[in-house]
Order: structure tokens, then sequence, then C-alpha cells
């Protein structure tokens, strides 16, 4: 993926790529976060983005060299002189890099948007590895759906568009990739249904799907299970060694409006 912008600085998002088709559309959702906010941030054309998916399986030398890291790097560049590049990787470094070069449009979230949305995805993991029929299954699935239901109702109380306000901010950049996986990942390895219930949730997940960002951004549902697979067991694996024999598919709909 790429935006060409000239009279704007180069930001390079280096992520893991998708092991579908080999493209941007990384399964990370650390990855997906930064691409949401980069992609938001060249919408409003304060940068010009460009993508590049890393085979982490066997990283191609060139990155390896110069960057000695795991997915995600961001590579601020605003002269095309590699002697001026500035290079992160720790996503404290990286947030507070973009508000500063890019403040234009302000994506600072509200504290409690981030304090509601902050449990949901660390109770996810826990229910995901929960053998079937193991007595803390249902426990740690009450747990998760309690979460869940605290985001639903925080959208229900504010009456906004997104968890911050009528734009997306880093929060939503931060939480859709989680709710993607939770969706995906749940359904397929646990039967889980997000409640139908959770009215204002599936609105707000319905508007995050109508964004470009998001659109661009989100993973295909076969690299979300490989994502998930090692949390559920080496037996596993719902594509065996061939994925890219895979038709990928995307799950972008809403629950009655198939």
């Amino acid at each position: 993926m790429e935006t060409i912008q000239s009279h704007v600085p180069s930001v390079a998002l280096f992520v893991t790529r998708s092991e579908i088709d080999f493209s941007h559309r990384s399964p990370s959702p650390i990855c997906q976060r930064w691409f949401m906010v980069l992609y938001l941030k060249s919408e409003a054309k304060e940068l010009a983005l460009t993508v590049y998916p890393v085979n982490m399986k066997n990283p191609e030398q060139e990155f390896k060299k110069a960057y000695n890291s795991n997915p995600p790097v961001v590579v601020f560049d605003e002269t095309n002189d590699k002697t001026t590049q500035v290079v992160l990787t720790d996503n404290r470094d990286i947030d507070a890099e973009i508000s500063k070069r890019f403040p234009v449009t302000n994506m600072s979230s509200l504290k409690e948007a981030e304090d509601v949305c902050s449990n949901v995805y660390i109770k996810f993991h826990p229910y995901l590895k929960s053998p079937a029929g193991d007595p803390q299954e249902q426990i740690k699935l009450r747990s998760l759906l309690s979460e869940l239901k605290r985001i639903n109702d925080y959208l229900e109380e504010t009456g906004t568009a997104f968890l911050s306000g009528n734009e997306m901010t880093f929060v939503d950049c931060d939480i859709m990739p989680k709710l993607q996986h939770i969706r995906v990942a749940g359904k397929y390895y646990k039967n889980l249904d997000i409640p139908n219930e959770l009215t204002a949730l599936w609105a707000y997940m319905e508007r995050c799907y109508q964004t470009k960002a998001f659109q661009e951004s989100c993973p295909f549902d076969q690299d979300i299970l490989m994502h998930n697979e090692g949390k559920v067991g080496a037996n596993n694996k719902p594509f065996g060694k061939t994925p890219t024999l895979q038709q990928p598919t995307m799950t972008l709909t809403i629950p009655g409006r198939e």
C-alpha cells in the first residue's frame, strides 16, 4: 500500500505480512493500530505513507541489517536522506513522535475511553486458551463478556460515533483490531459470538468497518486464525501447511445485515 504526496514528509511502516496473499494486511493488532493511525494522518495530508510487509519467517536481509527489530517499525524521513531518518520500534516512542510531528489532526483519546477498553483483550486470551469443559472456561467467558458490555455501555452513555468523540482517535485504532480478533478467532476456536444485544458496540464496529483506515488495514480472517492458533494448542491448525491455497475472506458484516 502506498500513498504518494511529495509535498509532505514521508513515513514508512514495516508490518508483519499476511500469510494468505503476502500483502500488507498484517495479522498483528499492534501493526494494524499504527497502520490505521498513520493512514488517518495520511488522509489528512499530513504525511505520505508507505507500508512494507515483512516475512518474519525469513526476513529480508536489508530489513534485518537496517532495523534489527520485529515489526512494527516506523521510519520518519523528511529529507529522503537516510542519515536523518528517525527509526522507532517502541509503541510509546511511536505515539509521542507521531503526536509531535503531525499535530494538525488531533487524535488524542479521552482517558475514560482508554480505561474502558483496557482489559477486554487481556480477558480474551485466557478464555481462548481454556480447554473445552474446563471448569474455569465459563468464568473466563463471563469475564470477557463483562468487558465487552463495559465498552457497549460507555458508547451508549456518550452517544458519540467513536470512543472519544465523533472522529477516530488513537483508542479506536487500538481497540478495533483487537475486537476483530475477538470476533473472528473467538468464533472459530470457541464458537463465541459477540452478543447481539450489545447494540451500541455493534453500531460502533460498523462505523469503524466503514472507514478507509480500517478497510485498508484489516487482516484477512485466515491470518487472524493463524495468528491465534498458538494460543489454543498445537492440534488447532486451521490451514495446515498450505495457507496460501485458501481463498482470503474478511468478516466486515453486522448481525442482521448480512
